[in-house]
């Protein structure tokens, strides 16, 4: 039996050598031109990884009408992503599969094997999973039976259109403050007010503090947050447009005269820079205010007299009631020291009712600031945010001779006198409501409640309910720059346009890497291998190659298995034995000699002889 195998490996050799290279390399051709179409398949997922990490770098967006399409035919283009990825992830695992079957076709013609390890090569070329296998190689040609799986799914988040934000630049017409004529303190009678407009976007008027009364009480009512937030608060207009904490006076345009950032498709948000005047606000309990109610005149008027930190004269302004005890007033400099000035006072004087408003000093403060504002289209906000000195540069001021603050701060006269009836101060009633939300806050704020006297509560209330008015009455004037006037310059604006881009940088980068690991891959191989020079034509995934050359070997497979059992089939060692009459050559049983042995390794599915 011994003589029978040593005679056909013998035979193979034989037959090997009367076929010339010529005819060796004829034969191979066919397989090196397959693989060289799968190396020309390659290019397809490196030329796409390397574009999407171009595009990812560049921030390619894809565009207008395909976002349209994207978003309209959504599932239809997921499904077209879905069969894309499925191919190139095909392409890269046969490329796997084939290294491992033209490495292990070599390695057959060199050594023997076990019929486990046949099979194991066989699985993973192509790749499946044989459960009668051992378990590690079950494990091992699962994991491969399932990479497929995981490239499609990392192409997947490769190609998948995902929504960004792109930018594109343009101008609204923002408020000019270079003619301000028309900001003055016009008479409180009917038909005294200053120039108005009233159209689609709301009422827009010179006359603030009686034009829009109503909004300017209702927006201080809620000047303190119940709760500490942010405060957000309406723009007054028909806008519908939300301001995120304070305005500073800035922002009007938003909605009025940015008709140029709405024509643009897709526009969600957009930023621009302007100047406006921030102020702040300090009051203290002036015990020693000489602004006081005095006594009562014989139609029920009560006047209030007396001078502020920045009167010329005394101030006068008569209030109605059927007391003083409803009447809160607030008195402003009608002809202050300075007018060019930064700071202006005011002071209130209080009945019994609103006792703890009376003798309240507050100094207001303005600044020319340059704030940035971000306006969010979709959502309708606004954000107003201060820019520091080396960020917005030299800011001119935009009230150089005071006239826009003092016509300001009158307005705060005007509204207090206006709306104290016989019964109610709806301005006191709307200080009260701001202290109490602000005390509302404090007692739920646990790192500062306790700390924070009545009355420094009740002083912090008004100064907030003082900050919206302000606030509000500026942009008021500049919405009537706007609307009224048409006093506008032009302002350089970012546009956040909402747009699609292929792929997650995530998913992008692990593609291109496994990608470029594979081509380097094949190339490390092809040298190792010279060229797959030494490739026979047998190829044991062919059936018919493996039972013919099976036939060839001779019945000596057979009956070394009958003599180890057929429980122990997977450890019958094999070998291809050279190309003998044809390309599918044979298949022989290596048996190994009494010499032999300390090369047999205990588990023969391992099992490596030399070739004899």
């Amino acid at each position: 039996m011994l003589v029978e195998n040593q005679h056909s490996f013998a035979r193979a050799t034989t037959a090997d050598e009367d076929h010339s290279p010529e005819q060796r390399k004829q034969r191979c051709c066919g397989e090196r031109l397959l693989f060289s179409l799968q190396l020309i398949l390659l290019l397809m997922p490196l030329t796409l990884s390397i574009l999407l990490l171009y595009g990812d770098v560049d921030s390619w967006i894809l565009p207008g009408n395909l976002y349209n399409i994207v978003n309209k035919w959504r599932s239809s283009v997921q499904t077209a992503v879905q069969v894309i990825s499925a191919a190139l992830a095909a392409i890269e695992v046969f490329a796997l599969c084939r290294l491992i079957n033209l490495a292990t076709r070599i390695s057959f013609t060199r050594a023997p094997v076990s019929l486990n390890k046949l099979g194991f090569w066989s699985a993973l070329s192509t790749p499946t999973v044989n459960w009668s296998h051992p378990i590690w190689t079950i494990v091992v040609t699962l994991c491969l039976s399932n990479l497929h799986t995981a490239f499609s799914a990392i192409w997947a988040g490769a190609l998948t259109p995902v929504n960004t934000l792109s930018t594109q630049n343009t101008t609204i017409q923002i408020p000019d403050w270079s003619n301000i004529t028309l900001i003055k303190e016009y008479p409180s009678q009917i038909d005294s007010s200053g120039p108005s407009v009233r159209n689609t976007k709301g009422y827009f008027t010179y006359s603030v503090g009686m034009g829009l009364l109503g909004s300017l009480l209702a927006s201080a009512n809620s000047a303190s947050t119940v709760d500490g937030s942010i405060r957000n608060h309406n723009k007054l207009d028909n806008t519908r447009y939300n301001y995120h904490g304070r305005s500073y006076g800035a922002g009007a345009s938003a909605g009025l005269n940015d008709q140029s950032v709405l024509n643009i498709p897709h526009a969600v948000n957009y930023t621009y820079s302007e100047v406006a005047l921030a102020s702040s606000v300090s009051c203290i309990h002036n015990i020693s205010s000489d602004f006081a109610l005095r006594s009562q005149s014989a139609d029920n008027s009560y006047p209030v007299v007396g001078y502020l930190p920045d009167s010329t004269s005394r101030e006068y302004s008569t209030y109605i009631g059927y007391g003083t005890s409803a009447i809160v007033a607030i008195g402003v400099a009608a002809q202050p020291i300075t007018w060019a000035t930064p700071t202006r006072y005011m002071a209130i004087a209080a009945g019994d009712a609103y006792e703890h408003l009376d003798q309240v000093q507050c100094a207001v403060s303005f600044t020319p600031t340059r704030f940035n504002v971000s306006v969010d289209v979709s959502n309708r906000n606004i954000t107003i945010h201060k820019l520091s000195v080396s960020e917005s540069g030299k800011v001119s001021n935009i009230d150089p001779n005071g006239n826009m603050t003092h016509v300001l701060m009158r307005q705060l006269e005007l509204i207090s006198n206006d709306q104290t009836s016989f019964y109610r101060s709806t301005v006191g009633d709307a200080f009260n409501a701001s202290i109490s939300d602000y005390r509302t806050s404090i007692t739920n704020n646990a790192t500062t409640n306790g700390t924070m006297s009545d009355s420094q509560i009740v002083l912090k209330g008004v100064e907030n309910a003082i900050v919206s008015y302000i606030d509000d009455i500026l942009v008021a004037y500049a919405s009537a720059q706007l609307q009224v006037s048409g006093f506008t310059i032009s302002a350089p604006t970012v546009v956040h346009v909402e747009a699609l881009r292929v792929g997650s940088r995530d998913y992008i980068i692990a593609s291109a890497s496994i990608t470029v690991m594979i081509i380097l891959l094949v190339i490390a191989e092809a040298i190792r291998m010279r060229g797959w020079k030494a490739l026979p034509v047998f190829d044991y995934l062919d059936t018919r190659m493996l039972v013919v050359g099976a036939s060839r070997g001779g019945h000596e497979i057979a009956e070394y298995a009958e003599r180890e059992g057929d429980k122990n089939l997977g450890r019958v060692p094999i070998m291809w034995s050279g190309e003998a009459l044809d390309a599918v050559g044979l298949i022989s049983v290596r048996i190994p000699q009494e010499e032999d042995k300390n090369l047999v390794p205990n588990d023969q599915s391992n099992l490596q002889l030399q070739w004899i």
